[in-house]
């Protein structure tokens, strides 16, 4: 069944915020249908304050370092690129449990053209010490991502979904995904894995059944929904079985991709690794999501291309 991300985020919020007292949200005069529960019920913890997220960042780290459990919400760009030095300079260097909820990943906001695109949010933040990252997929680590946010006590980035999507079937417990920072969706030969993060991710299950089918390959699939700090040691331990990796991100290459890349690079694997994202040199203008994609060459037909393209040029032994 499909569930709306924002649902899933705030109708958890909602469940938390009844037993505690402390959690207090914040808007910057942006709306979701499960956010109206959380402002009926709690109008005392509800705060709109306005088109002003600069202002809303310092409001909230005065609230967390009263001891409130603060999440701040807007789009993605305004509440990443518009506070980069509020977040880091009020939130992060004071270590304030702060919860940045961005909504608006990739193209999810494509007719409103760059200044909504969620393409360059991920990057920027990468670059704020200390403040940990997570990146929703499903609703399974939608729901997840609140009970860490306000277990933890410390400041989180967390990019949801606005569109309805369904849970993915995990090869691993729900739990143990979700501690890990990643989650395994499906596991082939040790040729090729296939790395995704966010609601792409669902693309790239699509894509390595179209290479089982067209190809004969059978690549693994993991979508990783913990960027920030990215589970290493984990990672490191999966990536090493495979001959061949390639990263795909609806967002600029120096997210996923990048970070990727430094554990390759910093282990020396014997691994090669391509690296499947948006061209740092474009900026796009209104259309439909898919539209967007398909402008991008991250449609799965063309992702399946890009993939084809890139193992032609591997030759591989038998497993």
């Amino acid at each position: 069944m499909k569930i709306d991300m924002r649902d899933a985020f705030f109708d958890r919020l909602v469940e938390l915020a009844r037993d505690n007292d402390q959690i207090i949200i914040l808007s910057a005069d942006h709306g979701a249908f499960a956010l109206t529960k959380f402002e009926k019920e709690m109008p005392e913890r509800y705060i709109n304050v306005g088109i002003a997220e600069q202002n809303m960042v310092g409001v909230a780290a005065g609230l967390a370092a009263s001891g409130k459990i603060v999440f701040v919400y807007g789009i993605s760009p305004f509440v990443s690129l518009r506070v980069l030095e509020q977040l880091t300079i009020d939130v992060a260097a004071m270590q304030l449990p702060v919860n940045v909820v961005s909504v608006g990943a990739g193209f999810t906001y494509s007719t409103d053209g760059p200044t909504h695109q969620g393409l360059q949010d991920l990057s920027a933040v990468l670059t704020i010490p200390r403040m940990t990252i997570l990146n929703s997929s499903d609703p399974e680590n939608t729901r997840f991502f609140v009970d860490a946010a306000v277990s933890s006590r410390k400041p989180h980035y967390i990019r949801i979904e606005k569109e309805s999507l369904e849970s993915f079937h995990r090869l691993e417990s729900v739990d143990s995904s979700l501690q890990k920072g990643f989650s395994l969706l499906r596991e082939g030969d040790n040729r090729l894995l296939l790395l995704s993060t966010g609601r792409i991710s669902h693309d790239i299950l699509k894509v390595a059944s179209m290479c089982e089918e067209r190809l004969g390959l059978r690549p693994s699939v993991i979508d990783v929904h913990l960027i920030k700090p990215l589970p290493e040691k984990a990672l490191l331990s999966e990536i090493k079985k495979y001959s061949h990796v390639i990263t795909i991100e609806e967002s600029y290459l120096s997210s996923l991709g990048g970070e990727i890349s430094k554990i390759i690079t910093k282990h020396s694997l014997p691994v090669k690794l391509s690296n499947l994202g948006i061209d740092e040199q474009l900026f796009f203008q209104g259309a439909n999501r898919e539209e967007m994609l398909a402008a991008a060459n991250l449609s799965p037909e063309q992702i399946y291309n890009s993939v084809k393209n890139s193992i032609e040029e591997v030759s591989y032994g038998e497993n």
